[in-house]
């Protein structure tokens, strides 16, 4: 039996395959490992070429202020239909973000936007809370941002640390340019051509 090294096809399955095919081919098992590797990379490139930050990125984004109160901050990830919204200063700069876990924190509550709305039309304490506490208050930092040019990995590795819909795209110097959307990455894996 061959010893297997790490990440390496083993000269058995390529022996095996060799014979499971019809006709005659006159190649050794290094040449059938050959091009066996270069048909796997290439397919990895066909099937993640577009699972990267800069093709999933989008422009069209909405971010909030620190000195927002939560009511206007509820208002605009209402508009947006957004459960995450990066949290950016005067120059763009990203400084942290705000969900439905953070927003409603400071109230003892934990559950979705829906409720928001019909304690906020009911409830005079959680309107005065709203009122009265900016988005700097409850915002999580540091945010969990990609950087522009962003791989797979990186987004993988992201979306697997926080369990947020939407992740801010910042540039080197920390500014946001746009966000990437956890279902934009998931319609991306084209599930049929694996199935």
């Amino acid at each position: 039996m061959t010893e297997r090294t790490p990440n390496r096809l083993p000269d058995e399955d390529i022996q095996a395959a060799m014979r499971a095919m019809s006709g005659y081919i006159d190649i050794t098992t290094d040449d059938f490992r050959e091009i066996f590797e270069l048909a796997h990379e290439h397919a990895i490139r066909r099937l993640f070429c577009c699972m990267d930050v800069p093709h999933l990125m989008r422009r069209d984004f909405s971010a909030l202020k620190p000195d927002q109160t939560l009511t206007e901050a509820a208002e605009q990830m209402a508009l947006m239909h957004a459960h995450t919204l990066p949290v950016v200063d005067e120059n763009g700069l990203v400084l942290g973000d705000v969900s439905e876990w953070n927003f409603l924190q400071g109230y003892g509550a934990d559950t979705f936007f829906s409720l928001i709305f019909r304690l906020m039309a009911h409830d005079q304490r959680f309107i005065d809370y709203c009122e009265r506490t900016l988005v700097r208050e409850i915002m999580t930092q540091p945010a969990v941002t990609l950087p522009e040019q962003g791989t797979f990995a990186d987004i993988a590795r992201a979306f697997h640390q926080v369990e947020e819909k939407r992740l801010p795209v910042v540039d080197a110097q920390n500014h946001l340019v746009g966000v990437v959307m956890r279902r934009d990455f998931l319609e991306r894996f084209h599930w049929e051509e694996w199935l």
